[in-house]
């Protein structure tokens, strides 16, 4: 009896077991066929990670790519789907990063959404970027850094002078158009590396006195694809005839103050790059030429106050002029006595003539009977770039004779 009812309960438990099972098998269809209308959802390898770059009217990505064989394009999403764009995806770049770049992308900040699919449309999960794109605003915000001045250097270059700028506007250079002695067109490049500091843009072979073109580019981001401009404005730079100082350039230890080559720790010494006669190396020691005034080293020459007589005294150096046309050599004095005969000279030769000779210099003037402080000068001319030998010969006596200068200048008439 036991085993008989024993039988009959497993055969009722089964026979329920399995009417369960139909019962949640035909749930799950159901369910399948509402919510899963085409089977199982195939998703495909999203892309790993996303760089975004800020553009004009675009934005640039970098994208790394899963390697899943399956994607064979990505669609990109923006504006709350309203507006996408959509990149194939070619079998060499899986597991690589790919770079593109989305047009037509309103300014200000954009939320992206970036979506892999294969060739049965089957869709990746999605992954999302924001990055800011730059326009119109961007653009009227803007201003072009302002030119100061300019001028010509010692090579008798135009260098433009710009003001300073804040780099907080983005600004990151300015171009200079200009036009060229052999009728070019040329530019160069002044970049903005401090804030609120001048900078000089040299505009090398430029057409002298001719105007320029010059404009501002702005980088909105440090990473951004696109740089803004400026429209250009123009500029005219130093024109007309001018005396163009080239001393620093050409002219060793040109003064104020000059420098020694060695002296007697007080007063007297023997000037450094230029070349003394002997006479003038008349105090202890051997110095001569080279005088502490004022606390400032000047070139000198002196007879008397226990010094001897200078007969053929000269102070002299070698100088190259790289210009055909106009120069003139000048003394700067300090002070300036009544006694002896002292000249300034400008040779075409290694070395400057003896005072007994001075007519047969080149160009010689008799400054002994300017003021204490004149800035006597020659000025001459050559034909082609040439070496001259500019400096002093006196004939100082000892009777209270003596002439100072604080510094020589050599300069280039610009026409």
């Amino acid at each position: 009896m036991k085993s008989t009812i024993s039988k009959y309960f497993r055969k009722g438990l089964f026979v329920a077991l399995a009417g369960t099972m139909a019962l949640s098998c035909s749930k799950m269809d159901e369910y399948k066929e509402k919510y899963v209308p085409n089977g199982e959802i195939v998703y495909t390898g999203k892309i790993d990670s996303v760089h975004m770059y800020p553009g004009k009217n675009r934005v640039g990505f970098t994208a790394f790519l899963n390697n899943d064989p399956r994607v064979t394009m990505f669609r990109v999403y923006w504006g709350a789907k309203a507006d996408s764009a959509t990149f194939t995806v070619k079998p060499g770049e899986l597991g690589t990063a790919v770079y593109k770049t989305i047009p037509n992308v309103p300014e200000g900040e954009q939320s992206f959404e970036f979506v892999t699919f294969d060739a049965s449309g089957n869709k990746s999960v999605s992954l999302y970027g924001s990055v800011a794109a730059f326009g119109t605003r961007f653009q009227e915000s803007i201003s072009n850094r302002a030119i100061k001045e300019s001028k010509l250097n010692p090579q008798l270059e135009t260098v433009v002078v710009l003001g300073g700028m804040d780099t907080a506007t983005k600004a990151i250079l300015t171009e200079i158009r200009y036009l060229t002695v052999n009728g070019d067109s040329a530019s160069t490049r002044v970049p903005l590396l401090l804030p609120n500091t001048e900078s000089e843009g040299v505009l090398p072979n430029h057409k002298y006195g001719s105007e320029v073109l010059y404009r501002t580019y702005f980088l909105p981001a440090k990473n951004a694809i696109d740089t803004f401009l400026t429209p250009y404005q123009s500029y005219q730079p130093i024109s007309g005839a001018a005396w163009i100082d080239v001393s620093a350039q050409y002219v060793k230890n040109p003064g104020a103050p000059f420098n020694r080559a060695s002296w007697d720790g007080a007063r007297w010494g023997v000037l450094a790059d230029w070349t003394t006669s002997a006479d003038v190396k008349n105090a202890s020691g051997g110095n001569g030429g080279w005088e502490l005034r004022n606390n400032a080293g000047h070139l000198s020459m002196e007879g008397g106050w226990g010094l001897p007589a200078v007969p053929n005294g000269k102070i002299y150096q070698v100088v190259h002029l790289p210009f055909a046309g106009k120069w003139r050599f000048t003394s700067h004095m300090s002070d300036l006595g009544a006694a002896g005969t002292k000249y300034l000279v400008v040779n075409k030769a290694a070395t400057l003539p003896d005072f007994a000779d001075i007519t047969s210099a080149t160009y010689y003037l008799n400054f002994s009977t300017v003021s204490a402080t004149a800035t006597p000068y020659i000025e001459f001319r050559v034909d082609e770039p040439t070496n001259v030998c500019i400096g002093f010969v006196a004939n100082m006596p000892n009777t209270g004779s003596y002439y100072k200068v604080r510094k020589v200048s050599l300069s280039f008439y610009k026409e």
